[in-house]
């Protein structure tokens, strides 16, 4: 059993230092599953056949992706047949797969979220369960979903971003706009989202 981190960073931007980033998220995504989790960058994805996989976020901007790269990721995400969390740009991307749009926060009037911010939980039944109606969680993001498909249902929501989380409950997709492999001991719902989608993934055993 284990899970498989794609980090969706694009190339160009995909510094020693950001790699030491991204290992460090791989870690704590261990931590929270209680079990081995793996690491690839997009390109490097032909076939996902782990047990669950997470998307994780891109510091860079959409144009510095390669699109042919994206949609063949596109291509493997929609043939796992397992639960997948996105993140931040993961989130974004399982849109886009799904048929929805991505753009810039700016072009709809609101400005970039960046820091400890307050979510509004509008459904706490399962990734979002336990977490304040008015939850605490790090953001770090330029773009947002736009246009959201039909399959998709809003978990959370901001002041300055309409759609926080997401589930598509069918497809056992979850995906949150915010960061949740940020957490401090004042702000602990990121780690609460986390082990929320490795028990729904079958990875984390149920807390007791």
């Amino acid at each position: 059993m284990a899970v498989r981190l794609v980090v969706t960073e694009a190339a160009s931007a995909l510094t020693a230092e950001r790699a030491r980033h991204y290992e460090l998220i791989r870690q704590r995504l261990e931590r929270s599953a209680t079990a081995p989790v793996r690491i690839t960058h997009y390109p490097d994805v032909e076939r996902l056949d782990d047990t669950a996989v997470v998307l994780s976020g891109s510091n860079a901007p959409w144009a510095a992706h390669d699109p042919g790269e994206l949609a063949r990721l596109g291509e493997a995400v929609l043939a796992f047949s397992g639960p997948v969390l996105g993140i931040c740009a993961g989130m974004q991307l399982q849109a886009r797969f799904a048929g929805g749009g991505v753009e810039p926060a700016g072009a709809a009037g609101r400005s970039p979220e960046n820091g400890y911010l307050q979510i509004d939980v509008t459904d706490g039944l399962d990734l979002l369960r336990g977490l304040a109606p008015q939850a605490v969680v790090f953001q770090h993001h330029t773009d947002e979903i736009a246009e959201l498909p039909e399959s998709f249902e809003v978990l959370a929501r901001s002041s300055q971003c309409p759609v926080q989380a997401i589930a598509d409950r069918g497809r056992g997709w979850f995906g949150t706009q915010f960061h949740p492999e940020v957490s401090a001991p004042e702000h602990p719902a990121g780690e609460s989202v986390l082990r929320n989608f490795f028990v729904l993934a079958g990875v984390r055993r149920p807390s007791t």
